[in-house]
């Protein structure tokens, strides 16, 4: 178990001069918001994974069942050379119990997925997902695994810490938003916005062992958030999604609203060597700790509207690396689902996704 804790927290830092990473989009494509998959209206899509051994794509829509059922689904984004050309699905997950029974109860808010590469389950990888839930009705944020048959597998508990009241907890609608594989049945979620009792400057990234399900977290970290640009005047920042590298690194997208409608999103390269872990602390305001470190690679401002997922793509023909980042419409009509892909330029080797078969 404690080379479980110690996963992220005693993994190497950034070489000594290393040169940052930098990305260049290289095309997109726009899915218009009256567009429908397999007979679900398309729209919501606030997270996405690709497995390049499985040669899927999974993505998930934080429809509430206003639109359709809990979703996810599985597709087929399709490049030619560097430009994006289709993105086709060719399953719609309806989330179901064990049982299988809908996911039909209020409170349902899925914000993440990840593709698990497990080959247990005939063959299949499973996937893991987040729901916000409603901590304002007391629906518990909760992460899950289901096969690719949409059944619930197993779940996972946010700590005590993170169950709401009025001075303590997640924030409603900024709970969970963030799932990163750090290795085999290992797991980071984090939250979009700090938890109540630790102030506005840290949100807490949690280490999971999926091995023992119904348990909390093993170790624990502080990332600082924001600030929020000062382009956007009055405005709010959360982290929308984190992207695990190798050697404890991660990507992590910040996205910026205001009331205006404006958006910023921010991708920063984040290193965790030397972080103390904060899982036992009850607050982060105002403790003595040692945080995670950030770096901004990209500001990709407005260009990508409310620009939610990010996942490694395919090589590209030139064999750099891409990232494709989608964005979530929130089913406005007239307001189209972004899919953007873009090139890394990473002389030094530090944006190098993460082994997700290996035990660390």
């Amino acid at each position: 178990m404690l080379g479980v804790c110690a996963v992220v927290l005693a993994l190497g830092g950034q070489p000594a001069g290393a040169e940052m990473p930098a990305l260049r989009e290289v095309s997109r494509l726009d899915i218009p918001s009256d567009h429908s998959w397999l007979g679900t209206r398309v729209g919501g899509i606030s997270g996405i994974d690709y497995d390049p051994d499985w040669q899927t794509w999974a993505l998930i829509s934080d429809d509430k069942g206003q639109h359709g059922p809990v979703r996810a689904y599985l597709a087929d984004i399709q490049f030619q050379g560097d430009q994006l050309t289709n993105v086709e699905v060719t399953r719609v997950l309806p989330m179901c119990w064990g049982s299988g029974r809908l996911m039909t109860e209020d409170g349902f808010d899925p914000e993440a997925i990840r593709i698990l590469p497990l080959e247990d389950y005939f063959g299949d990888p499973t996937l893991l997902w987040a729901s916000e839930g409603a901590p304002d009705r007391g629906v518990p944020t909760t992460m899950y695994e289901t096969c690719t048959g949409a059944t619930r597998m197993d779940t996972w508990n946010s700590p005590e810490s993170y169950r709401p009241s009025r001075r303590k907890g997640i924030k409603n609608n900024k709970a969970i938003e963030s799932v990163a594989i750090i290795g085999r049945r290992l797991a980071v979620v984090a939250s979009e916005e700090p938890l109540k009792q630790d102030g506005s400057e840290y949100i807490r990234f949690l280490t999971y062992d999926l091995d023992t399900p119904e348990t909390e977290p093993v170790a624990a970290i502080a990332y600082p958030v924001g600030p929020t640009p000062e382009s956007m005047g009055a405005g709010f920042t959360g982290l929308v999604d984190l992207l695990a590298l190798k050697d404890g690194r991660f990507l992590a997208t910040e996205r910026s609203w205001n009331f205006a409608g404006m958006h910023d999103v921010r991708i920063f390269l984040v290193e965790t060597a030397g972080a103390t872990d904060v899982l036992g602390m009850d607050s982060l305001a105002g403790a003595d700790f040692t945080p995670a470190r950030k770096t901004l690679i990209a500001d990709l401002g407005d260009t990508v509207g409310n620009g939610e997922g990010l996942c490694f793509g395919p090589v590209l023909p030139d064999g750099k690396r891409s990232l494709v980042l989608v964005s979530d419409n929130n089913f406005k009509p007239g307001e189209p689902t972004h899919f953007v892909a873009y090139e890394v330029t990473d002389p030094d080797g530090l944006v190098e996704p993460v082994d997700r078969r290996r035990r660390k």
